[in-house]
Formats: C-alpha cells, structure tokens, sequence
C-alpha cells in the first residue's frame, strides 16, 4: 500500500530559522513500525507541500490541540479522494471521539502494538474505529526511520530528535502527559538509543523526553554510553538533576549542551501547588549559574496567568531573569489542554471561553484569569516579551554567555523576537473574534469510555454566531471540507 504520514501546519506561523527547527519523531516512528512491503511517504506541513494530486491508500495524520482542526481538514480533504485516513497524537487521544468523526480509525495513545495490526486490518477492510494499546513495551521497538533529503539544496536539521523514555512521574494541573503515557517511566533499551543515535549521523541530538532525569540509575548508564560517542545533547530536565553534582558533571563530559528547565513561575505559592521540587527560586538561580560555568544554556520554561499570580508577576520575572542573565525562555500563557485536570477544573469553574482549538497554543487567553482580564493578561505577556527580546536584553544577557554557544543564543533570541512581532496583530484578531461569540461553553460533560479513560470528558460542542455550514462544528470554529489545501 501507498501510505502518507502527516504532521499538520499550525496556524500560528513558525518564524525560527529551519536549521534551528527540530523535526518531528512520530512520523519516523511510525515509518519504522510499517512493514517494509508498504511505500512510505512523511511530510511535515510546516517544512514542505502537501502532495495533493496523487493517490494514497491511507493517510496518517497525528495532532496535537493547536493544529487538531487543521488534521480534521486535511483528514475530510484525503478521505474525500478516497484514502483511509488515520488519525492519531495527543489530542485525538484525549478526544478520540471528537476524532473519529472525521477518520476512517482512532488510535488512542501510542502506535507500538496497534499500527501493524491497523494496517492489516486496512488490508482486509475491516478497519476498526478505534484502537489503544496501554503503555506498549518498549524493548523491541523498531528504531525509527528517518527521511532521506530530496534535494542537495535541502540543508538538514541542526538537531536531530531522539527519544530515550515514554512516561511521567508528575501530576502537573497543566499536563495530560501521564494520561496518555502513564506515571511510570518505560525506557528504551541503551543500545538500541545509542544505535539510533549513530544511525542519525547528526552531531547534535535532542532527547524529546519529558524528564530525561527521571530515573538516576538510568540516566547514569545512558550517559556513560554516549560518552564515546562525542554528540553534543539537549534535554528536558528537573533543576534537582543539574543541582546533582555527579550526575550533571558526568552529563556535562558526555556532551551535554542545553537543558530545558520548568522554572513555571516565581510565584513561590504556584510552584507549591505544582509541585516543584526545588525550595526557592534563589535555587533556580544557583542551577542557572552552575549551566553557565559548566558551558551549558539553561533555557527555562514559564508559564504566566496562574491563580496565584498578580499583574506584578511580570516585572518581578523579567528582573530575576535579567539578573541571572538567563540566556533563553519559552514565555507561555497558561493553557487549559483537553484532557488535563486544569480543563477539568475551569470547565467546572465555568472559566473556559471557547473551545476553539486553533487558539489553544500556549500564547492566547483561553481562559477567564482569576486575577487579570484577559485582555490585561494578553497585553502584559507581550510587553514581557517586547522587553526580554529587545536588543538592549539580548545584548546585556549576551555578555554572560558569549562564550556558551553563541550562535544558537543568538538564533534563537531573534526567532522569539520575530515571533513576537508577529504577536500584536494575533491578540487583535483574536480578541475582536472573541467579543463576537455569544455563548462560552457550559460545564455539561458528553462521556466517551473509547479513551484513556472511562468516562473521560468529552469536549462539549458549543454553537457560536455563525449557522454551521460545514460538515461539523468543533467548539466554536467550523472545520470545511475543501477542494484543495489553503
């Protein structure tokens, strides 16, 4: 069979430079899991056309919440030429019934242990809706199968994904990471990850994990395995592991370049809710200045418009960071995602103002504040980002890291600025889209027992102004089918 995998473009638009953009690993995974009798085809929207014009036995689609109505379209446009379309990723996984409405199949969670089966299934059509294989094992995975260039003119990624874990210990309010890959931390094999990582023939390598110091004894091994190696790595970990001085010393050796840290906030009674390990925040800088002296970029993660914090928590932020001379964040405005217990909650609470998903992207108000308007939280974030992006910013934080991977701090310094220049007509848009809908959603609950979960909420479908014209409307915003791909 002819089969083409997809990971749709968001409606956001994506302005880091493609040599500091990491792909996408679903795709190659579930390349490596198709027998090798099938034709393949991976396309990443975001980087490249569509092929439009030529016909394809099934089509995979995997989303996430920001580009799930983008995957509905693209899902309608496949089936309508005919095509078995699949869906799969996060947010079919929490909502697989909100899914199946537009795929011929559901895959609920991870593909390890269905994806062959699904196949065969397409091959004797009696393609089932849904199909969910709890917490697969890991050990004899295929290794992923990696795109080839299709142009000498066609630069490769600087960093190349790989993934070492599935799984997370953490309850975090904002996150459905557990739901779908379980508490419990399933590991790859080591030989298997170093393999993987030779294979690639990168020199810089991402781990994708959520929390790559999740186990100790595990992380020890693998560093000491990829050591030889001579990489240069990035991941996700806790401030505790950089605070570890063996750990993080024998990380370092190993070729440990950046890690991404969940600071969150400084809002010391909103890390307490959430959970986070570290006393203080004087501890987050202590893990900062240790990166700097050992030569690693510390980029933190942050998250603005928790109950607990005020409208000074940005002016309070941006002086911690600039005094630590922190080299790069992720600035985030708190998102209620489908399937997390915060959704949970401000669903209940009756804070939710839509469920658009194209705006569930980690930057727009989806949600009442409890202390700011929406509008106050949105304008705030942006002048936080105007400031911490500026030159004088970049400029007086590059002092303490121009010896520490200049290049990247100054890519992707101005890729966050680029983007938030693109910001201010975004919020405009939004909000004037925002005050025309008459109706926020309602607490009611639709139940669906063909997820993670029985009776997992399912989405709760709201009409807005518009009569719908289309073939369904998810939330507030209609998803078309279209003659062709816009």
């Amino acid at each position: 069979m002819r089969i083409l995998l997809i990971v749709p473009r968001s409606n956001f638009p994506d302005v880091t430079p493609r040599w500091l953009r990491i792909p996408q690993l679903t795709l190659p995974i579930l390349t490596g899991l198709t027998p090798p009798e099938h034709e393949v085809l991976m396309v990443e929207e975001e980087f490249e056309e569509l092929p439009l014009n030529d016909h394809w036995d099934v089509v995979g689609i995997t989303a996430m919440t920001a580009n799930a109505l983008r995957a509905y379209e693209l899902a309608s446009l496949y089936r309508r030429h005919g095509a078995r379309v699949i869906l799969g990723g996060i947010h079919p996984s929490v909502l697989p019934d909100e899914a199946a409405q537009f795929a011929d199949a559901v895959v609920v969670g991870e593909a390890e242990g269905v994806w062959q089966q699904l196949l065969y299934d397409v091959q004797l059509n009696q393609l089932r809706k849904f199909y969910h294989n709890s917490q697969p094992d890991l050990s004899d995975s295929p290794l992923p199968v990696r795109p080839k260039r299709r142009s000498i003119l066609e630069l490769p990624a600087l960093v190349i994904p790989i993934m070492a874990s599935r799984g997370c210990p953490y309850d975090c309010e904002f996150c459905c990471v557990h739901k779908v890959y379980g508490r419990r931390q399933r590991h790859i094999p080591i030989e298997n990850i170093v393999e993987d990582i030779r294979r690639t023939g990168s020199r810089h390598i991402m781990f994708l994990d959520d929390n790559v110091g999740g186990e100790r004894f595990f992380t020890m091994q693998l560093i000491a395995a990829m050591k030889p190696l001579k990489v240069h790595w990035y991941a996700q970990v806790p401030a505790r592991f950089i605070l570890d001085d063996e750990l993080f010393d024998a990380a370092v050796r190993s070729g440990l370049e950046a890690v991404f840290v969940g600071i969150e906030s400084i809002e010391l009674e909103a890390n307490k809710r959430m959970h986070k390990s570290l006393p203080s925040i004087e501890s987050y800088g202590k893990a900062i200045e240790r990166c700097r002296s050992a030569g690693v970029i510390f980029h933190a993660s942050l998250i603005f418009g928790l109950d607990e914090e005020t409208p000074d928590i940005f002016e309070r932020t941006l002086e911690f960071l600039l005094h630590n001379s922190v080299p790069s964040i992720s600035p985030c405005i708190l998102t209620p995602y489908p399937g997390t217990p915060l959704f949970e909650r401000l669903m209940g609470e009756r804070r939710i103002l839509h469920t658009n998903w194209s705006y569930y992207d980690h930057t727009t108000v989806c949600y009442q504040p409890k202390n700011m308007e929406p509008e106050e939280l949105a304008e705030k974030y942006l002048d936080f980002r105007k400031r911490f992006f500026s030159w004088a910013s970049i400029i007086q934080r590059g002092y303490a890291q121009w010896r520490v991977a200049p290049l990247i701090y100054f890519g992707s310094n101005l890729a966050y600025r680029k983007t938030t220049e693109f910001m201010k007509g975004h919020f405009k848009n939004y909000f004037k889209w925002l005050r025309q809908q008459k109706r926020v959603p309602t607490p009611e609950r639709i139940y669906s027992t063909n997820g993670l979960n029985d009776h997992r909420p399912l989405f709760h479908v709201v009409d807005d102004l518009h009569e719908p014209t289309s073939i369904a409307v998810i939330g507030s915003v209609e998803v078309k089918e279209l003659d062709k791909v816009t």
